[in-house]
């Protein structure tokens, strides 16, 4: 009996899409916990500490490109994880994705949604 370790190459591996998606949801949920929220949480501290402070952060909110770009994206990452999550609800409750088919049907409306819904965010913030 051998107990040596076997070497599996992930990127030989083909994943079907709702694998991919459900990887990414599970990553942009760590995105949201370490990022998004200290970084929502430093920024409501800091806008309500004054009006001035609130002042002065929508100013920088409204003339700065990076932090515009920043916000644009904490917001397409949290869009990205409720619309995933949204999905991974329905295949819990067997609404959808009883077969590999149409759990990649499921996943392509997913990502057309999100795709339909991110261009909408990034017109709006960032025009």
């Amino acid at each position: 009996m051998s107990t040596k370790p076997v070497f599996i190459n992930l990127f030989k591996i083909n994943l079907p899409l709702s694998g991919f998606l459900s990887i990414t949801h599970r990553i942009s949920g760590l995105l949201i916990f370490f990022l998004i929220l200290p970084f929502s949480a430093y920024f409501l501290l800091t806008a309500l500490d004054s009006p001035e402070a609130f002042q002065f952060f929508f100013e920088n909110l409204n003339n700065n490109l990076l932090i515009r770009t920043f916000v644009l994206f904490m917001i397409l990452i949290f869009q990205y994880h409720v619309f995933t999550g949204v999905r991974h609800m329905l295949l819990d409750f067997h609404f959808i994705g009883e077969t590999l088919s149409s759990s990649n049907i499921s996943a392509v409306i997913t990502l057309v949604l999100f795709f339909i819904n991110a261009l909408v965010s990034i017109w709006l913030v960032l025009l």
